[in-house]
């Protein structure tokens, strides 16, 4: 099978959706399968890997590099009619949305789109327009997206019940989670892990709480600040918490701890490379994530693959991936219950350790080779209905034909 790939973000940037279609591009593959990726431009970023096409693009704002493709492109159209791909598969609903849809209906393929974000949560970035205006703007385009595709695909159920309930979507939608490579995350590497220590001067008796991702306001990760500043005044010691990312609100999050109190026990690791960061999960003692605008987030997934039971706020992403006292602990949006949670987890060894089972347990839904087999075979049906429903259609317009042949025979009679 031929699989053209279109996304408004790929490598070099970090980011759930970027791991999520690397992970399946390089299944697929190993199953024979071929693939094209078409995304933006990066600066400065030479692709070492085959089939990728780049659209030219633009970086509307100098704070975050996160180029905005062009979608016009002669090159483009021929790169694609070469690789002459079965089924499109949509990873954003705007911009590179555009060139798919019409590509796909050119092809007479089907076309996939994946909504893998809670994108009315982001309407702040389009400041200085107006919240209300650009989240009412997104709806819009999603609903009339749909349309134009031949089945949604989504990573958790929560979503698919925003997308009925708030978007008004009556196509069909099918949840299919994020997924990893499980090998990847459970296997060890004692010295890897001896090194990130020495680093950030971490005891072997330090019980680490990890956050893995961007640092931005919708991540909440100031709350796990707050907590953590909670429970060291009520006397918890031999703590730290290691937040591996960086971001917008860094240096903002830098001043937070330093007013709490807890400067020293805060540390901001930076960029991580992707292929070191399962290093970083195997010291923590737990994962604590605070926000309420995920999906089905890859680091929780990470997490509980690597055995490390699970802080986090009960909202959608994670009340689809946990549940409660058996892979992790599911709290109210409220900072003082997660800091009581977090204490409970770091006092309480046995309910780690028990938490800790369920997660490699939970983790195991997860796998790469069994979700992307989930979503070949969607592409298969897909494929086949499309192929079906042309099929009737041509033959329609033969029978209205022979029906017309016939009358004007008559007539001529």
């Amino acid at each position: 099978m031929r699989i053209a790939f279109f996304t408004n973000c790929y490598k070099p940037l970090v980011n759930g959706v970027v791991t999520s279609i690397i992970s399946l591009k390089e299944a697929y593959e190993r199953k024979g399968h071929k693939t094209y990726i078409f995304a933006p431009k990066v600066e400065d970023y030479i692709d070492q890997e085959k089939n990728v096409f780049r659209y030219r693009s633009v970086n509307l704002t100098s704070k975050a590099k996160y180029p905005i493709a062009i979608p016009l492109s002669f090159r483009a159209k021929k790169v694609i009619t070469e690789f002459n791909p079965d089924i499109i598969h949509v990873h954003h609903p705007f911009v590179l949305s555009s060139p798919a849809i019409m590509y796909g209906k050119k092809l007479g393929i089907p076309k996939i789109l994946t909504l893998h974000t809670q994108y009315e949560q982001y309407a702040h970035y389009a400041a200085p327009i107006p919240q209300i205006i650009t989240q009412k703007a997104i709806k819009r385009i999603i609903s009339n997206l749909a349309y134009k595709i031949d089945c949604i695909t989504t990573p958790s159920t929560s979503m698919k019940d925003l997308l009925r309930s708030c978007y008004g979507i009556t196509k069909r939608i099918e949840v299919i989670p994020n997924a990893i490579n499980l090998a990847s995350f459970r296997e060890k590497d004692d010295l890897k892990c001896f090194e990130i220590r020495k680093k950030y001067d971490l005891k072997e008796e330090n019980k680490i709480i990890l956050f893995v991702g961007r640092m931005a306001p919708e991540k909440s990760i100031d709350k796990i600040i707050k907590a953590l500043a909670i429970i060291k005044r009520k006397g918890v010691t031999g703590i730290k918490l290691v937040i591996v990312g960086s971001g917008l609100s860094l240096e903002d999050l830098k001043k937070l701890a330093t007013s709490l109190g807890v400067g020293n026990d805060v540390i901001f690791t930076g960029n991580v490379e992707y292929k070191d960061v399962k290093h970083y999960y195997k010291i923590g003692y737990t994962f604590a994530t605070a926000s309420t605008t995920e999906v089905n987030p890859l680091t929780i997934i990470e997490a509980l693959a690597s055995g490390i039971p699970v802080l986090a706020v009960r909202a959608p992403g994670a009340v689809d991936i946990l549940t409660d006292g058996l892979d992790g602990l599911l709290v109210d949006n409220d900072t003082e219950k997660f800091a009581d949670a977090l204490e409970k987890i770091v006092r309480e060894p046995e309910l780690r350790e028990k938490l800790s089972q369920g997660a490699l347990k939970t983790s195991e839904k997860y796998s790469i080779d069994i979700i992307s087999e989930r979503m070949l075979n969607l592409y298969r049906e897909v494929i086949e209905i499309k192929k079906s429903k042309t099929k009737e259609k041509k033959n329609f317009i033969k029978d209205i034909l022979a029906i017309d042949y016939e009358g004007k025979i008559k007539n001529e009679k």
